[in-house]
């Protein structure tokens, strides 16, 4: 957290960050919160006592840095590609499976509505001898849910990887030889949340690689200052996509 606030825009004092509700918000959206524990109205309540009367949010460093009881410190997983499902006949345990493990987490409606968008799908497509078959019309219809109802944990993992991916292969090879390579990463896609005002995706992923570059300077001892290190073994592979 430490490292975050280095990178913040301060106000004119120099001790201070502010943010709007919107930026409250998108920091929830985008994967800084653990939403499994906080919820989105939870996480705007805490900056009620940081409210100023212009309805923006002013904090200080140490007020700054209590934010680190709610920040997502899981695993960041290469984002699950649903065109990449195994295709075939499931069950309808096995498609629950898949959906347990690779489709829920990756998306933001609530738990009824997916249901109700795989109950459709499974009726669609089910065949006379009561499989289901996926194949590439129903995968794209998966792969369309995700990419209009992405999850906080989602749009981290794509913003991850896209910052991976434009560096490159050098960049892909600079974090397995570093195991603080993650914690790197994971920071400056999160510093770049901690925006002073509402930005467009472009200006995001801008700001992102700008951020990441900065974090790549060398340090003697291969870490990052305030920042928890964390395992290349924690950046996994996408979600399963077995047939059941």
């Amino acid at each position: 957290m430490q490292y975050l606030w280095d990178t913040l825009d301060k106000t004119a004092d120099g001790a201070h960050i502010r943010y709007t509700i919107i930026d409250v918000e998108q920091l929830w959206w985008m994967g800084f919160v653990d939403t499994q524990r906080v919820s989105l109205e939870e996480w705007t309540r805490i900056f009620d006592p940081y409210l100023q009367k212009d309805g923006s949010y002013l904090l200080n460093r140490d007020q700054f840095l209590s934010l680190e009881d709610y920040r997502y410190k899981g695993e960041i997983r290469i984002p699950f590609d649903a065109r990449l499902i195994n295709e075939g006949k499931y069950t309808d345990d096995g498609l629950e499976d898949l959906i347990e493990a690779s489709i829920a987490p990756s998306c933001g409606l609530p738990p009824e509505n997916l249901n109700s968008f795989f109950a459709e799908l499974k009726e669609e497509f089910r065949q006379s001898d009561g499989l289901i078959l996926i194949e590439m019309p129903a995968k794209l219809r998966i792969k369309a849910l995700i990419d209009e109802h992405p999850s906080p944990l989602r749009n981290l993992e794509v913003m991850l990887d896209g910052m991976l991916a434009s560096k490159g292969p050098d960049m892909m090879a600079e974090v397995g030889e570093a195991k603080a390579g993650a914690a790197t990463a994971q920071a400056a896609i999160q510093a770049s949340r901690f925006s002073a005002k509402p930005t467009t995706r472009a200006e995001e992923k801008a700001k992102g690689l700008e951020a990441l570059q900065k974090s790549r300077r060398p340090k003697a001892s291969g870490e990052v200052d305030g920042v928890d290190k964390v395992e290349v073994r924690k950046i996994r592979r996408s979600r399963k996509g077995v047939r059941g």
